[in-house]
């Protein structure tokens, strides 16, 4: 009798792995509406194109600066400490800017193709109720 005690309060203290699969599965709940609005604004072609502008050069920004300043200059020998500093900052500037407008352009390529193909893709399918 003492070994079925046992047993039952094993079985009450360790949940089965259905019971914890059911715990961590939710429900899916609908959207309220200033997540749809919040949507909507995205989904606007002209929000996307600031955020792929603003992300683009602030990608391409980083990578110039880190770039820029592993570049050492060719007469690193003759220059003095300070002649080196000033070379590699107008080295990171110079690749950090160069390299934010060309990651802006790159994303603004991207989306206007994927507005495009969008547009596209919604003309070309049959609207099916």
């Amino acid at each position: 009798m003492a070994a079925s005690n046992s047993e039952n309060d094993l079985k009450t203290q360790v949940p089965s792995s259905n019971e914890a699969e059911q715990s961590q599965i939710q429900a899916i709940r609908m959207p309220n509406m200033e997540e749809i609005r919040a949507q909507e604004v995205w989904n606007n072609c002209a929000v996307r194109s600031v955020a792929s502008v603003v992300m683009g050069g602030g990608l391409g920004f980083m990578m110039g600066m880190f770039l820029g300043a592993l570049d050492n200059p060719i007469m690193q020998e003759q220059m003095s400490g300070r002649q080196q500093l000033i070379y590699n900052l107008k080295q990171m500037g110079t690749r950090s800017w160069s390299s934010a407008k060309t990651f802006a352009v790159m994303g603004v390529v991207f989306l206007l193709l994927n507005v495009l193909l969008r547009r596209l893709g919604r003309n070309i399918t049959p609207q099916i109720l």
